[in-house]
């Protein structure tokens, strides 16, 4: 067995022999290094004495000034060349000068341009440039006032490039890569007088070779003024280009992605252009969520809107030398909001003109309160779709068209409560000419309800024009025909013709006050008169609390049937021409013809214990009543409900009173004719009244003064003085029949045309 000291002496010497063999090793490999480093510098010295014994700085500045004066065609200046490191030449000075846009000036300037070269390849005769720097330039391009640009011509060989040095050798030249550090592009438009201008342009061009598709990367910011504030747009742009000799119509961009930082969040484009000259593009972006803070450079900080993330995509052609913009299809996506377009722009124009073509797909109403925060109020529910044009002209954006369609559509509109609504809204000219039509849908207005509504209607000129086809107001059927010349003036005249199926006068009354109620908050007119109770309520509440906005109102009132706690009735016609027609009736005048057929008057025993006017025109009535014992007719029937086959009634108004030209009532049991002259303004009246009873009993004797001519039951008085106090005079009756049958005969001043031509026709408003 080995000894312990025999093992710890074969551990020193192999120690020994490892440290040796180290020691070796890298003392090979260091020699090597050093070797090599040696073998480089000696190249790059050989290289290095080559380069400065073939290129004389002045030299190959003149050459360098000369190939572009040729290439460019443009004057070229170099202040001086330098020799900055082993591989880096510097032109100091460097001019391009313009001799088309403004001439004398620079077209292309920069502090300095840095060629960087490889020097191995001197050795073979090759200058190789791995990279032109151009920094700090500034590239002035000018569009006279002809429209021209001064961009020159660049005529690009695919021979390489030579040089001979002074001995009469020849290098090859290429060069790599291109860059543009710190630069800026500025614009002048001698036609509109704008500029424009690009700052911190940073850009690459990998390998550039200007006939074939070159990567590059660009970024850059611009800057411009909106209402005296300044907005910043950094640009970030990689892709391919092809610079193609310089022939613009060949020059192409392929998926050039930007970033564009409008808000907080970069919106990316990505672009594809063919053609500088005319070009035409396809471009995409995707926009994040913005607010009108983010664009109030823009003036739209008066309006409050949130924007959700959106998706762009747009083709378009530039042409007539970037003058004629023209946008063949757009689509923008924004939550359920689908939004196409197309339109044009001329650029030409001073100022610039725009026509553009846009519309929606059908989108939800419920939420885009948070789009656009004055809808809120309205509490939109159902479905939309938008659609319409916009122009510029002189400076100024113009809505042509705007359309709307309505789907189910319920809210609350200013106190008119829509509810399930379909239909089309158009608005023309920035909306001085509007037009409108439902198909379906319900309208309520205070307490009055328009249900199943075909409505169309008209804004033109200052002049309304509105058509109900047919609707149900309150269950009752009606159809309406409306114009109103020169709504927004006092002078505003309004024609209507109605028609009900069944026509209550109180009832429309109501309808007519809901409107009241409902638009005069939205004037900022006073509070109408306070309803009254007691006598003559009813008059006095219709004539205090008409709308001033009546004031020439003419037409026509027509029902199949007609209702009221008064009379009834059948084929009610009524034709007025008013003027005056507002609060208080002081200026009411103008004529009504009115005429009922197979009615009923109701009530007049009831009604005459109501009202002490009633009491005192029905008081013959109840002295007749007095003397049913005698047995000559029956007139318990004629104080309950009076039946009449036919009533007319022929006025004229002038200041509020009421001149009866003719009226009259015929009947089965009680036959009446009308004359005189009622106030509704001062409240009294002077009436005569000659009516004639039909026997129901040959029994019984009557006064002489109670009968006419022919011996049938009549009577004649005079009531005048106060509606609340009013005087009766019984009058002689001998003249009844004959009166009543003259009225009948005289009828009134119209044939009702108007209201059989309307009832017969389909009314709707035209676009």
């Amino acid at each position: 067995m080995p000894t312990p000291n025999r093992k710890r002496a074969k551990k020193r010497l192999f120690l020994r022999k490892t440290k040796r063999v180290t020691q070796a090793s890298f003392l090979t490999v260091w020699r090597m290094i050093l070797f090599i480093i040696m073998l480089g510098l000696l190249l790059c010295c050989a290289a290095w004495i080559i380069f400065v014994r073939a290129f004389n700085a002045q030299h190959i500045s003149e050459v360098i000034t000369s190939q572009l004066e040729q290439k460019l065609n443009r004057p070229v200046m170099i202040s001086s060349l330098e020799l900055k490191f082993l591989n880096t030449l510097e032109l100091k000075g460097f001019y391009v000068i313009d001799t088309y846009g403004e001439p004398g000036k620079a077209f292309v300037s920069a502090d300095s341009v840095t060629l960087s070269f490889d020097l191995l390849p001197l050795l073979e005769n090759k200058l190789v440039i791995h990279e032109v720097a151009l920094n700090a330039p500034r590239f002035n391009f000018v569009r006279s006032k002809e429209g021209n640009y001064n961009i020159p011509q660049v005529q690009v060989s695919n021979k390489p490039s030579t040089y001979t040095n002074a001995s009469g050798r020849k290098f090859t030249i290429s060069i790599e890569d291109w860059s543009i550090k710190n630069g800026v592009l500025s614009l002048k438009d001698h036609v509109s007088g704008a500029a424009h201008a690009l700052y911190d342009i940073n850009a690459k061009f990998d390998d550039l070779r200007l006939d074939e598709l070159s990567r590059f990367k660009l970024d850059t910011v611009l800057r411009n003024q909106w209402q005296g504030n300044i907005s910043e747009m950094e640009i970030n742009v990689a892709g391919h280009v092809n610079f193609a000799n310089f022939n613009w119509r060949h020059f192409a961009l392929r998926s050039v992605k930007t970033q564009v930082y409008l808000f907080k969040n970069p919106v990316d484009v990505e672009l594809d252009v063919d053609n500088m000259a005319d070009p035409s593009f396809k471009l995409s972006a995707s926009a994040p969520a913005f607010s009108a803070k983010d664009v109030s450079v823009f003036g739209v900080d008066k309006f409050s809107f949130s924007v959700p993330p959106a998706t762009v995509t747009a083709e378009g052609k530039l042409t007539e030398n970037y003058h004629q913009l023209s946008i063949s299809s757009l689509t923008a996506k924004a939550g359920d909001i689908v939004l196409s377009g197309n339109g044009t722009a001329d650029f030409a124009q001073d100022p610039f003109t725009l026509q553009a073509n846009f519309s929606t797909q059908l989108f939800t109403l419920p939420g885009k309160e948070d789009l656009l925060a004055f809808l809120a109020p309205y509490k939109l529910t159902g479905r939309a779709a938008v659609g319409g044009q916009i122009a510029r002209s002189k400076g100024k954006i113009n809505l042509p068209l705007l359309t709307v369609q309505a789907n189910d559509v319920s809210g609350n509109f200013y106190g008119f409560k829509a509810d399930g609504v379909s239909g089309e809204f158009q608005a023309k000219n920035n909306f001085t000419d509007l037009y409108a039509r439902t198909k379906t849908g319900k309208v309520t207005i205070a307490r009055s309800t328009f249900d199943k509504l075909q409505l169309s209607g008209t804004w033109r000129k200052g002049n309304l024009y509105a058509y109900i086809a047919s609707s149900e107001l309150n269950k009752e059927s009606l159809k309406l025909r409306l114009r109103v010349d020169n709504l927004k003036k006092d002078s505003r005249k309004i024609t209507a013709n109605l028609h009900f199926g069944n026509f209550d006068p109180l009832a429309f009354i109501g309808t007519v006050q809901d409107f009241v109620t409902v638009i005069t908050p939205l004037t900022h007119a006073g509070e109408p008169t306070p309803e009254v109770q007691g006598e003559l309520a009813w008059l006095r509440n219709f004539r205090d609390r008409l709308p001033d906005f009546m004031p020439n109102f003419a037409g026509t009132l027509s029902a199949d049937t007609f209702s009221s706690t008064v009379l009834s009735g059948n084929h009610f016609n009524a034709e007025f021409k008013l003027t005056g027609l507002q609060a208080g009736v002081k200026k009411l005048s103008g004529p009504i013809e009115l005429m009922l057929q197979d009615g009923v008057i109701h009530q007049m025993e009831k009604l005459a214990a109501e009202q002490e006017a009633l009491n005192v025109t029905f008081q013959p009535f109840i002295m007749m009543h007095r003397m049913e014992r005698a047995g000559s007719f029956s007139v318990g029937r004629v104080l309950r409900d009076v039946e009449v086959n036919e009533l007319a009634a022929s006025v004229d108004f002038t200041n509020g009173a009421m001149q009866i030209n003719n009226a009259y009532t015929v009947g089965p049991t009680i036959s009446a004719a009308v004359s005189g002259n009622t106030d509704w303004v001062k409240e009294n009246f002077d009436l005569t009244i000659y009516t004639m009873f039909t026997n129901t009993s040959k029994s019984g004797v009557l006064a002489e003064n109670l009968t006419d001519e022919s011996g049938n039951p009549a009577l004649a008085f005079r009531v005048s003085s106060s509606m609340t106090k009013p005087k009766l005079e019984m009058l002689r009756a001998k003249q009844a029949g004959k009166t009543i049958r003259n009225a009948q005969q005289k009828g009134v001043n119209t044939d009702f045309s108007q209201v059989s031509t309307f009832i017969q026709g389909d009314f709707h408003a035209t676009k």
